[in-house]
């Protein structure tokens, strides 16, 4: 997912969002080959057998890469004869790389991938469905909605390490000076909108706003249906009913007032407008919300996006780990994920907040380390997520939808139009 905190799921760094994801948010770096081998393999071979393989994350500075070394470490430890190299790149350069290396074939051999951009690397990356089948690994542990996120085309192109869906983080404090009831789940449109008016005062704001994929969609999702991606899988932003629900979200802070204006493209904007205390509420994912927690100077709580007419909906995005086309070493490269992706590092990975385990069985030790009510929430929100469905061009459309539609969000720009400009530029996908 996956800029903001730890990462997820949707690829963010500590204090943005990657989808992510934070989430998250999950993205791809530029692997640079290490050992003697060929530089175009990701990795090297020694004489007796044992191989180095380099591993591609996201990072936000050393205590992201220092956690993720741990877990290149965890393969060592259980493969002795199988090396990661760990190189990392920050969120808002990996998917720019991403391509060019998957096109020369010179990516690393282990790649983290995110949901939501699953299918537009599809070309560079190996099916995993033999090498599932030849170590009798069972996928049925994971939550299946991620599952099929990390695949295209009937194909698995990554086995998951978190995965989540998104929720709104509030600000306990605001809500508490402001006289208004925290927020149940399953509260409604109307109750999100009377709060975000109350709390708007002294210069601080309900809600903050941005416009692009797992902060905008759940919101537009629940009040309206809207869904960025037809049944037939391609760009739909021009439809009434993406409109209206746009028109809507971009309005909280160009004509309601409730949200923050956006001073420009700025993907860390949400998280910092609520860490600093500058908004009430923000929608985050699991991800990220423990880092969060550890962050902020007031107290933080959770609740299911807010209803519309069909009850309470949200969206689900995630990340995992696949093994790019060019790597020579496939069987290794997949022992290795194994590992990085079972019940013992997945807990660990948890118990830090550092994603919210892609497989069932260990999710406890998120909230373990959660707040009270937190798995309430959590609950609620998943049995109501639909799998976030992209384009596989979706990479330029984010980059769209932020650029056109700061415009609409501070007034410069009808939301309709924002959309439309949008929809033409990215074509169908």
């Amino acid at each position: 997912m996956g800029k903001r905190s730890r990462s997820s799921g949707t690829g963010t760094t500590r204090t943005t969002r990657a989808l992510a994801t934070g989430l998250t948010a999950v993205i791809i770096g530029a692997g640079v080959a290490c050992g003697s081998g060929d530089q175009n393999s990701g990795g090297s071979q020694e004489a007796n057998g044992a191989v180095t393989l380099t591993w591609s994350m996201w990072a936000s500075g050393t205590e992201d890469r220092n956690a993720w070394q741990k877990v290149a470490d965890e393969v060592h430890a259980e493969n002795p004869k199988i090396r990661i190299k760990l190189d990392t790149s920050p969120f808002t350069d990996y998917f720019t790389k991403l391509g060019t290396r998957l096109a020369g074939g010179s990516a690393p051999c282990i790649v983290s991938m995110q949901s939501l951009r699953t299918g537009g690397y599809t070309d560079g990356m190996l099916p995993l469905g033999d090498l599932i089948a030849k170590n009798k690994l069972d996928i049925g542990s994971f939550n299946q909605s991620i599952i099929e996120g990390l695949a295209s085309g009937g194909k698995q192109y990554a086995l998951p390490y978190d995965f989540g869906s998104l929720v709104v983080t509030y600000n306990k404090d605001m809500f508490k000076a402001a006289g208004i009831p925290e927020p149940k789940v399953g509260w409604s449109m109307a109750e999100f909108e009377a709060a975000a008016k109350k709390l708007t005062r002294n210069g601080k704001y309900g809600f903050v706003a941005y416009p692009v994929d797992l902060y905008m969609f759940p919101m537009l999702l629940s009040r309206t249906g809207a869904e960025p991606v037809g049944e037939d899988g391609k760009l739909a932003l021009t439809g009434k009913t993406m409109g209206t629900a746009f028109d809507w979200y971009s309005g909280l802070s160009a004509k309601e007032r409730v949200a923050p204006k956006v001073p420009g493209v700025d993907n860390t904007f949400p998280d910092t407008q609520f860490l600093n205390g500058n908004a009430a509420m923000s929608v985050n994912g699991p991800w990220s919300v423990l880092s969060l927690k550890g962050q902020a100077k007031f107290g933080v709580g959770l609740a299911t996006i807010p209803a519309g007419p069909d009850g309470t909906k949200t969206f689900s995005a995630g990340s995992g780990f696949g093994i790019s086309s060019s790597c020579k070493y496939p069987d290794q490269a997949f022992q290795a994920i194994r590992t990085m992706t079972s019940a013992k590092v997945l807990g660990e990975l948890g118990a830090e907040g550092r994603a919210f385990p892609a497989r069932t069985a260990v999710q406890d030790q998120w909230y373990k380390n959660a707040f009270p009510g937190a798995q309430e929430v959590i609950d609620a929100a998943n049995k109501s997520a639909t799998p976030f469905k992209t384009t596989n061009n979706w990479d330029q459309v984010t980059k769209l939808l932020a650029q056109y539609g700061v415009q609409a969000f501070n007034g410069q720009e009808s939301g309709e139009s924002a959309l439309e400009q949008v929809q033409q530029q990215a074509g169908t996908g």
